[in-house]
């Protein structure tokens, strides 16, 4: 499932973002310039992202990762982006850094494939030896690839 949605051109690698906004921003961003996602629909995913994690957090905090998501009307097609930073990209609470994000964007009507992607995407970063390695990729190429290992 997950090959179906990521691709390296989706992955960031050591992006220099900082904060929640500017993590989601970028990969929403990311997804635009790889043509995952619409550029008339960046800010509503923006939105929709913001709003779905204000009503609870997307962070796994246990494994310093999150899955942040949200549907929208004008997909066609689920959306994945990918950004690892072994710096963290953004503190979910304070002293818990973010190390992994994988931003899911789906269409409104695209129940089963919205809850498959979030659940597959949870399920590998559960694993503490992914993780590492995924830490460990100089590139989004060997991210991809380690990620396309155990999918």
């Amino acid at each position: 499932m997950i090959a179906t949605h990521l691709r390296p051109e989706l992955i960031r690698v050591a992006p220099p973002w900082t904060s929640f906004d500017e993590t989601v921003g970028g990969l929403i961003e990311t997804l635009v310039e790889g043509g995952a996602l619409p550029a008339a629909s960046a800010a509503d995913a923006v939105r929709a992202v913001s709003e779905r994690e204000a009503l609870a957090s997307t962070a796994l905090l246990d494994i310093h990762a999150a899955v942040p998501h949200a549907r929208l009307g004008t997909l066609k097609t689920t959306a994945l982006g990918l950004a690892i930073a072994g710096q963290g990209l953004y503190e979910a609470v304070p002293t818990v850094p973010i190390h992994i994000v994988a931003l899911v964007l789906s269409p409104a009507s695209a129940n089963a494939d919205h809850l498959g992607v979030l659940a597959s995407m949870a399920t590998l970063l559960r694993s503490a030896e992914l993780r590492t390695a995924l830490l460990a990729a100089r590139n989004p190429i060997e991210a991809f690839a380690l990620l396309l290992e155990r999918a």
